[in-house]
């Protein structure tokens, strides 16, 4: 697997959403403050993404 750099969103207890880049390896190990409550925000606090699928239409076609 290859270490990328991507753009991740972390959660603050205080409800403070933030966008950091972070390489894949490093991605347990940073750790950096909160921008209005100074916490430090962590793993913990990462925001995990949910991808929306959409049922694909089968449309009627010759020699079916």
């Amino acid at each position: 697997m290859a270490n990328r750099l991507k753009e991740r969103k972390f959660k603050c207890e205080c409800g403070e959403v933030t966008k950091e880049y972070v390489w894949d390896n490093d991605l347990e190990k940073h750790k950096f403050p909160c921008k209005k409550c100074s916490q430090k925000v962590n793993f913990s606090n990462l925001v995990k993404e949910e991808k929306v699928e959409v049922q694909g239409i089968r449309t009627p076609t010759k020699n079916r």
